[in-house]
């Protein structure tokens, strides 16, 4: 279910006999607002909650009415709130709700997971921490992300390493997976194989097991629906091991270019710039930077101009879907710790990827030459727009 706080701010102001004009003027927001919060079309900001709660003389809690296990549902909008919060509030003030959340539902595990991704995909984000000495060679803005990074997903690793000490076992070897993923963004290799092992195990997923299984039982549409997010899931894996491979193949030129010949061919056949833009980004981004730093001006040109018609492309919400091909995915992504909406906000996510290609070092010599120039261009206007839509968003 949804959070029930729209039926107890109703409770709570005819309790207290007053009207949601009043509400909404001691709120700062109109008395339309009010309504729709009341009736579950919308919710309070997240900051807003501790000013309601003082209104009401009653603490957060009581006034979102829930137990210390939170349903799936529950979660995804939790961490929605937190993930809009940055739009309108301080960084400080998300992190304090975060913190505030996190501590209050310390013992719903799939809820910790969620907060663990929260620090891992918003670190950047999140208020600056004291930097250290500064490595010789290294500006002060890269020591303090290095501190923030280090920082914030510590706190993220100690959210999985309870879940792996306390949780169940299929959430434990999530946390596990995620927890490496930490590691390795910190620099930490060794780690990361104690952690996960150094080789490569044979398989047998599950999912066409249990496919079969309802295709026996004459049940299809079950059948079609754990195929169909089976082969969905693998493609998305499957794309991030291309661009994984991508990074190292720099010293085998003819091996670099059959992958992503190859990883290109997959993302048209499954049509993966409309189904699920960012794996495409992250694709051409790595393949933009292998063939910028062995002079491949042909494929950086090509790569460049896909990655370009991909961002303008993409929606300023992006959120997993299917399409015409994976058309019976839907209640599966519904039913996602985060259902259908993407780790971090869109706009931010499209602020990063115009970045990385305006100020990576290493397309610096090709931004004024044919036809770079034309493409860098198109680059600027996109950034111009995504700012634009952000300005906007922080004041609607």
């Amino acid at each position: 279910m949804d959070l029930p706080i729209g039926e107890e701010i109703a409770r709570r102001r005819k309790q207290r006999g007053i009207t949601q004009q009043e509400l909404a003027v001691f709120m700062n927001v109109s008395k339309a607002s009010v309504s729709k919060w009341e009736t579950g079309q919308s919710y309070p900001d997240i900051t807003s909650l501790p000013l309601l709660a003082a209104y009401f003389d009653c603490s957060v809690d009581e006034l979102l009415i829930l137990d210390s296990q939170l349903s799936p549902k529950e979660i995804q909008r939790i961490y929605q709130l937190l993930k809009d919060a940055f739009q309108t509030k301080t960084s400080t003030e998300v992190l304090a709700l975060a913190q505030s959340f996190t501590k209050r539902y310390y013992s719903c595990y799939p809820f910790l997971l969620q907060m663990g991704s929260f620090y891992l995909n918003h670190w950047d984000l999140l208020p600056d921490v004291p930097v250290g000495s500064i490595p010789e060679g290294q500006t002060y803005e890269n020591a303090l992300m290095e501190a923030k990074k280090n920082t914030y997903l510590k706190e993220a690793e100690t959210l999985y390493q309870r879940i792996m000490d306390q949780g169940d076992s299929e959430l434990a070897q999530q946390a596990k997976q995620i927890d490496a993923y930490c590691l390795l963004m910190r620099n930490k290799p060794e780690e990361v194989l104690a952690i996960l092992g150094t080789k490569t195990h044979s398989f047998l997923p599950s999912e066409p097991l249990i496919a079969a299984a309802f295709q026996q039982n004459n049940q299809l549409q079950q059948a079609e629906i754990v195929t169909q997010s089976a082969i969905y899931q693998y493609l998305i894996i499957f794309m991030s091991l291309l661009t994984n491979y991508l990074a190292m193949l720099t010293q085998d030129e003819e091996q670099l270019e059959k992958t992503y010949a190859r990883g290109l061919a997959l993302s048209e056949s499954f049509h993966l710039a409309e189904l699920h833009p960012i794996s495409v980004l992250n694709f051409l981004a790595a393949g933009m930077v292998s063939f910028a730093a062995l002079g491949k001006e042909d494929l950086l040109a090509d790569a460049l101009e896909k990655y370009v018609k991909t961002i303008a492309t993409t929606p300023e919400e992006i959120v997993l879907k299917g399409d015409d091909y994976f058309n019976s995915i839907d209640e599966w992504i519904s039913e996602l710790e985060l259902g259908s909406q993407i780790p971090r906000n869109s706009g931010s996510v499209k602020k990063q990827f115009i970045e990385l290609a305006q100020l990576t070092p290493l397309f610096e010599p090709y931004q004024e030459k044919p036809p770079f120039k034309e493409l860098f261009q198109r680059l600027s206007k996109l950034a111009e727009q995504a700012s634009n839509s952000q300005r906007s968003d922080s004041h609607g």
